[in-house]
């Protein structure tokens, strides 16, 4: 690696990296970097790698993590959460100043123990920090935890995480100490070899739940993991296997070990039943927020249109204001969690299973047989509207669209174009679910101008 930079970081960019001058005037966007602080960095300037923090920015508090600086999941637990939400807010500000609107500010929830879903993999090499380079310490031996940014080769041990609940971080102990202990090989992402590959905990009313990542398991492993599943104190344990060479926690169920195979969530008074790898809100008291501002955004009406619905959250949320809800998503496990959540609640609403671009033309029949003037949430994946579910949202002779981004760019590219058809940003909201981190949910209403 060239000679570091030293860089002086004067705010947050729109996805939450620190961003700042280094002494030649070059800009860079540096990620974990605190506005104020003055930092040294390598790589390359879009995408700079902090290497040491020679001044600390002023208010900046102590990190909780123990791992916090080298593990892949949190960037700002040097900050407090009043500055986080300040510059948050006030990049986002500038972010969106070509789309208007009224700007609502920000609200957010707990910084700490909120996150319901975390998942962890396991490795044979471990990341390790500068200083512990220095110190010769082996970076070879059994390992769990997160991955390190941009390394999918090496895990940052994590004993615990602060994000997830005390009961996850008790699971987790004792999943660990057992799997870690086993007589069988951790993943070499490189080699493609190896038992172990990913745990998943997910957590909901009814408790906590474990999902297990493996390759394919024989007689002598599947016995040793019903044999050690009911100690861990889970309120079910899933085991999935996957062969396939990419190294992420997918799979097909082989076993449900012990206990139940599902989670329950309420939001709003309304109660879900989950599939343990359906899509949900990973922070239980944000997504209150977050359903309570699009209900807001969405007023009421007659038919409720919610695109990429996952598994219903949002449109059930809202259905109370409207007749009839219509909600389309990709992943047919999430649909009929969807279904059967609208039936546990009472709720009239027909929920698809398709790509919503390859199904236009069915919505378009709904929104005809049911009414004129829907309206319509679009809640899409990070990259945003593929450009044919784009157009056929423009063309919707909708009463309001809610457009939900997890990704601000992503809601700053399709808001032009919307703009560019006709419509016009009426209001804007920014929920925090994820403190620690540069992410936030952002909602935004839009009628035609």
């Amino acid at each position: 690696m060239r000679n570091p930079a030293t860089v002086s970081i004067d705010s947050f960019g729109p996805e939450g990296s620190g961003s700042g001058l280094d002494t030649a005037g070059k800009r860079w966007s540096v990620r974990a970097a605190a506005p104020g602080s003055v930092v040294a960095v390598g790589g390359k300037p879009k995408a700079g790698i902090l290497l040491e923090v020679l001044t600390p920015a002023e208010g900046a508090v102590a990190p909780r993590c123990a791992q916090f600086g080298v593990c892949g999941g949190c960037q700002w637990q040097h900050m407090s959460l009043e500055q986080q939400h300040a510059e948050k807010h006030a990049a986002l500000t500038r972010l969106f100043e070509p789309l208007g609107g009224v700007d609502h500010g920000l609200v957010g929830a707990d910084p700490y123990g909120y996150r319901n879903k975390v998942e962890l993999s396991f490795g044979r090499l471990r990341y390790m920090s500068k200083a512990e380079l220095d110190t010769g310490i082996s970076r070879e031996g059994r390992f769990l935890g997160m991955h390190a940014p941009g390394r999918f080769d090496k895990v940052v041990d994590a004993p615990r995480c602060e994000i997830i609940s005390e009961d996850m971080n008790a699971v987790l102990a004792r999943v660990r100490a057992d799997t870690l202990a086993s007589p069988w090989a951790l993943r070499d992402p490189v080699a493609h070899v190896g038992f172990w590959r990913h745990v998943g905990l997910r957590e909901g009313r009814n408790g906590v739940l474990v999902l297990l990542f493996t390759a394919s398991g024989d007689d002598e492993q599947a016995a040793w993991l019903a044999a050690h599943a009911p100690a861990w104190g889970a309120a079910g344990v899933l085991w999935y296997e996957n062969d396939l060479p990419a190294d992420a926690a997918v799979g097909t169920l082989r076993a449900v070990l012990c206990g139940q195979d599902h989670v329950v969530e309420r939001l709003g008074g309304l109660t879900y039943r989950l599939s343990p790898t359906a899509f949900f809100q990973v922070n239980p008291a944000g997504a209150e927020l977050l359903c309570a501002t699009v209900a807001l955004a969405a007023g009421s009406g007659t038919t409720l249109v919610d695109l990429y619905c996952g598994t219903g959250a949002l449109g059930l949320a809202c259905a109370k204001s409207f007749d009839r809800v219509v909600g389309i998503d990709v992943n047919a496990t999430s649909i009929a969690d969807a279904q059967a959540n609208a039936l546990a609640n009472g709720v009239d609403a027909t929920f698809l299973a398709g790509e919503v671009e390859k199904r236009v033309a069915e919505l378009q029949v709904h929104c005809a047989a049911m009414g004129t003037h829907p309206v319509v949430i679009i809640d899409p994946p990070r990259v945003g509207l593929h450009p044919a579910a784009l157009a056929f949202v423009a063309g919707l002779d909708a009463k309001a669209l809610v457009y939900v981004a997890c990704k601000p760019s992503s809601l700053l590219r399709d808001g032009l174009a919307l703009m560019a058809a006709g419509w016009t940003c009426t209001d804007r909201w920014v929920v925090d679910l994820f403190p620690q981190t540069g992410h936030v949910e952002v909602v935004s209403r839009w009628e035609r101008a």
